[in-house]
């Protein structure tokens, strides 16, 4: 039997080397132990992260569903209590906006301007949401262009908690920026002497 680095040769016939199971598991239990590490040292980085992925993945899911469903949407929107220009134009740009506020998320430059961004459409569409559970327009409007199966109070509700991450998102994110400004020349960035 011939032994090579990752097969053990058996009569001419290869298989796969299985005496040695640590070598593809130490690496994921090293990863894994080195982030429960950081998450145990930086718990408010961890947060931030985990909340500026969810934010990401919530505004590019919603946006690009916009996209790929484009007819669908801008009937629906059509169809809302206000005039059509209004629906043309916000079917133009709202998906151009949910899209761009979610590669917002990507850069560390920008990800505050992302939860800005968050915060300022969550309160816009918690205020259209308000208004149609109020009967504002005579009728609800149609449940077209809700991006989940869910009630009108179940949206208000869920806007309401993207509200509150936003702003945790923006505490924390000041919070660990918060020692930096106190280190660095406030117009170069760099390091003062």
């Amino acid at each position: 039997m011939e032994h090579s680095r990752k097969y053990i040769q058996h009569d001419g016939a290869a298989a796969a080397h299985t005496v040695k199971r640590d070598g593809g598991y130490s690496w994921l239990r090293r990863k894994f132990t080195g982030a429960i590490s950081y998450t145990r040292k930086h718990p408010q980085e961890f947060v931030l992260q985990v909340l500026t992925f969810a934010l990401l993945c919530l505004w590019i899911y919603v946006g690009s569903k916009k996209v790929f469903t484009y007819a669908e949407f801008r009937a629906s929107m059509i169809r809302q209590p206000f005039e059509d220009q209004y629906g043309f134009v916000l079917s133009d740009i709202l998906p151009a906006v949910e899209l761009a506020t979610g590669i917002l998320f990507i850069f560390e430059r920008t990800k505050r301007l992302g939860f800005w961004l968050t915060l300022l459409l969550m309160l816009v569409f918690s205020a259209y949401v308000i208004l149609a559970l109020q009967d504002t327009w005579g009728s609800i409007p149609c449940d077209c262009i809700l991006e989940f199966p869910i009630s009108w109070k179940a949206h208000l509700w869920i806007n309401g908690l993207v509200s509150i991450a936003c702003i945790a998102g923006l505490l924390l994110d000041w919070n660990i920026r918060k020692p930096s400004r106190t280190t660095r020349n406030p117009i170069l960035g760099l390091p003062r002497n």
